[in-house]
């Protein structure tokens, strides 16, 4: 079907001239001047911009120019730059001093070395303190004495417990005892 060329301008009737701004905005720039080109008898909305959208607001006013401002349809809300946390890592002393361990147990979880690693114990990549044989947890304090406060563990065995948890009490009672001056 072939079609005949639009009529002049000022022959050209619009259809749609009660049409509120609100409703001939809806849906963008696009399809509004493709209403108002279609508001126009004869004359088809081509698929890009048309060229003629300078020819519509002429013929439409200001309701159906190129150029209008959009408004907020929601309340802007604020924006925070904080609001996020991570999960705790769950570190610290899993087993602590007296109790029974076997090989693979873990004994704490740190980042770096909070507690460092004694005898019979190993530490995995993550500064973990794992058993390696079974017994049970002792701490103790460095013996170097250029690091004073180092807490070390150890897994001390079934058989050699009785002997150190004796010696550790006889070493607590003497500095819990009261000093004399004589």
């Amino acid at each position: 079907r072939i079609r005949s060329a639009p009529p002049p301008l000022e022959q050209r009737t619009p259809r749609r001239t009660s049409l509120c701004t609100r409703r001939m905005f809806r849906g963008g720039l696009r399809s509004a001047i493709s209403r108002c080109v279609g508001a126009l008898p004869g004359v088809v909305s081509p698929p890009g911009l048309p060229e003629s959208a300078g020819e519509c607001s002429s013929i439409f006013g200001p309701a159906c120019s190129s150029i209008f401002s959009r408004f907020a349809s929601k309340k802007q809300g604020g924006s925070s730059s904080n609001g996020r946390d991570s999960i705790g890592r769950r570190l610290g002393i899993k087993k602590y001093g007296g109790e029974y361990v076997i090989a693979g147990n873990i004994i704490c979880r740190q980042r770096g070395f909070k507690w460092h690693a004694g005898e019979n114990v190993g530490v995995g990549v993550d500064h973990t303190v794992y058993s390696l044989i079974e017994g049970r947890v002792h701490f103790t304090d460095s013996k170097n004495k250029y690091k004073p406060g180092k807490k070390v563990i150890n897994v001390v065995p079934h058989d050699l417990w009785p002997a150190v948890l004796e010696a550790v009490q006889l070493k607590n009672a003497k500095k819990r005892a009261p000093v004399t001056n004589d």
